[in-house]
């Protein structure tokens, strides 16, 4: 039925008349609906092809009908789906199947509603493990299912889809794709990318915070994948895999990086759990990540569980990807408050039993990879830190190539416990890791493993003067001679040898054990110091670190250079003893001095009313720290 424009009252009355038999809403305070009612990809209406236009001389609604319509129609819409059950040909598995017969189905009006969820409230859950609608596109076609140019529009609860480029591709801005589960042989479940001649596609989110709004999307090559030069997309709340990456984010040398976009969130709402991607390549080698980042600028991966189940508790089942995240060729990269583990795979066929593997990669392939953070995650163990989800290696730094280097990595406040072999390794020519504040502990082989341009494995010694070349300059490590505790607090002293008339800062830790090696790992950090070499390149220190140690722990060290950055291997292990008690040494350093002074001041005052601070404070032992121990305590402070 194609209708008769005569006036505008006549057009509003048979307007009325086909939205009330079509079910559309036309209440001011609400858009209006317009229902699909059949999978053939048909268009038989005319007019304007708008909304009042609908249905044509078949009397139904196709997909196609209704985003045309839609597309053509000023204001908000919502397009909802009521397709019989019969015929069972259109149908499979419980999903009716729209088929796309020669194009993407195209929204171009901005705040259209797609709510494929109306469909299970017309013939109930026919797909339990999915969405009740898909798209199969007949021929093959390397176009997306659904393409949004519009803004503010939401795609909700679509399935699975067949013979298609992508599931969903975004291009315009503020857009959003939520309780979706979006399978299939696709280049990405949802595409972010509005083409490299158009503005950014921008503010778009995947998936949301509210129950039912996460999408399942582990739709062939990747899950969710944003190519430049799209920006400050969301990506919150979803469970994704893919042959090469649950979610890709790419640039590329000819037009530019993305930049801005941000995978999970501060949140448990906002946690993406990543895992389960990856292939097999050429010849049995794994391939893919479950994050891969390449040329892109900017982004922020917050809060995932990432290579393991959505529990965090066991590394995902089929993991091929032997990255968990892989940084190349970016800037600013930001990766934090993320729990990475069951990253170990094995090779097949000609790469049969070799094992690859690491929590993060930050490499360099076509261009230097710059200012990467990595903060505060979790790193080859479950959410609490204690029980093992190994990665093969925690924390992996190297370069494809000899032109271009990873720089200005820094490495902090992480837990990296359990991994199978080294907890992080740099590999030779990779300088400006810094690494501070870690928990590192009960790794298979070093905690920090900085190679040489033999790239053995292993404790790299010490050199005078620390000329020699290798990952991060081979930054010689301190050497400890004592480590004593009085309880409250901790006396470490040794010495440096590095590059002359420099600043380092020292960080020291305590360890339940000590490494095979000798050389210690770091589980729980004290605190550190700056010291700097002479022109030697020498440097002494007796360090007072107010944290207490206990007897039979072992401390070890790490120098980091103040100026580059680069982090050495761990010291050896220092056991630790009991600080013999000097009379009037407050501060439990071993030696009655000026710092002692302030601290007596205030056991008088009963400013200080610490227990060992007061028994220090009690130089004539007469049981109580009062002024009666001013004259003993000068006395032992004047050296008399």
């Amino acid at each position: 039925m194609i209708l008769m424009r005569t006036s505008n009252v006549q057009h509003r009355l048979q307007t009325n008349v086909i939205m009330a038999f079509l079910g559309i809403t036309t209440a001011a305070s609400a858009a209006p609906t317009i229902t699909v009612t059949m999978t053939n990809d048909t268009v038989d209406f005319g007019g304007l092809q708008q909304i009042p236009d609908l249905p044509g001389p078949d009397g139904q609604v196709s997909f196609r009908e209704a985003c045309i319509a839609a597309s053509n129609t000023i204001g908000p819409e919502t397009i909802a789906f009521a397709i019989p059950q019969s015929p069972v040909n259109e149908w499979s598995g419980g999903v009716a199947i729209l088929f796309m017969d020669y194009s993407a189905f195209v929204l171009t009006d901005d705040e259209t509603i797609v709510d494929f969820t109306t469909q299970t409230a017309f013939t109930g859950d026919t797909n339990p493990t999915g969405a009740e609608v898909g798209v199969r596109c007949a021929p093959l076609s390397s176009s997306p299912a659904i393409f949004v140019s519009g803004n503010r529009c939401v795609i909700k609860g679509f399935g699975r889809v067949s013979y298609a480029g992508h599931g969903i591709q975004l291009a315009g801005n503020d857009n959003r794709v939520i309780g979706c589960t979006i399978s299939g042989a696709l280049y990405s479940g949802v595409y972010i990318n509005n083409g490299f001649d158009g503005p950014p596609a921008s503010g778009n989110i995947v998936g949301g915070t509210a129950p039912g709004e996460g999408n399942v999307l582990s739709a062939g090559n990747h899950g969710v994948r944003i190519d430049t030069p799209a920006a400050n997309n969301i990506v919150i709340g979803n469970t994704l895999s893919g042959t090469y990456a649950g979610i890709a984010v790419r640039g590329n040398p000819y037009t530019g990086s993305p930049f801005g976009n941000r995978i999970g969130g501060p949140t448990p709402e906002e946690r993406n759990i990543i895992a389960g991607a990856g292939r097999y390549g050429e010849e049995g080698f794994p391939d893919g990540a479950q994050i891969e980042l390449v040329r892109a600028v900017d982004t922020l991966i917050e809060g995932n569980y990432i290579g393991t189940t959505p529990d965090g508790l066991a590394p995902a089942p089929s993991q091929r990807g032997p990255a968990g995240v892989e940084v190349a060729d970016c800037t600013g990269t930001i990766i934090r408050n993320n729990v990475i583990g069951g990253i170990r795979v094995v090779g097949v066929n000609h790469y049969s039993g070799q094992l690859f593997g690491a929590g993060i990669a930050v490499v360099s392939v076509n261009t230097s990879t710059i200012d990467t953070v990595i903060e505060n995650n979790i790193i080859g163990a479950d959410p609490t830190g204690e029980n093992a989800v190994p990665n093969l290696y925690g924390i992996s730094a190297w370069p494809f190539t000899s032109r271009n280097l990873p720089y200005g990595t820094l490495i902090r406040n992480n837990r990296i416990a359990f991994n199978e072999r080294a907890g992080v390794r740099v590999q030779s020519l990779v300088t400006e890791v810094t690494m501070t504040g870690n928990s590192i502990a009960e790794n298979g082989l070093l905690g920090i493993d900085l190679l040489d341009n033999t790239a053995t494995p292993g404790v790299t010694p010490n050199d005078t003067g620390d000329g020699d070349s290798g990952a991060n300059g081979l930054q010689n490590f301190p050497v400890l001679t004592s480590a004593t505790t009085s309880g409250t607090s901790t006396l470490v002293e040794g010495t440096l040898n590095s590059s002359a008339n420099t600043a380092f800062n020292l960080e020291f830790f305590a360890n339940d054990g000590c490494d095979p090696s000798g050389h210690g790992e770091g589980e729980f950090p004290l605190g550190g110091t700056v010291v700097t070499t002479n022109a030697s390149g020498d440097a002494a220190f007796s360090v007072v670190i107010p944290s207490g140690t206990a007897v039979g722990q072992f401390v070890t060290a790490l120098a980091t250079h103040a100026v580059s950055g680069n982090t050495s291997e761990f010291s050896m292990c220092q056991p630790v003893a009991a600080i013999e008690p000097v009379v009037g040494d407050i501060d439990g350093d071993g030696d009655v001095d000026m710092d002692d002074s302030a601290m007596f001041v205030n056991v008088l005052l009963g400013v200080d009313t610490e227990a060992g601070h007061v028994t220090a404070a009690d130089v004539n032992a007469d049981g109580t720290a009062d002024a009666k121990d001013t004259q003993d305590f000068v006395g032992l402070l004047m050296g008399a």
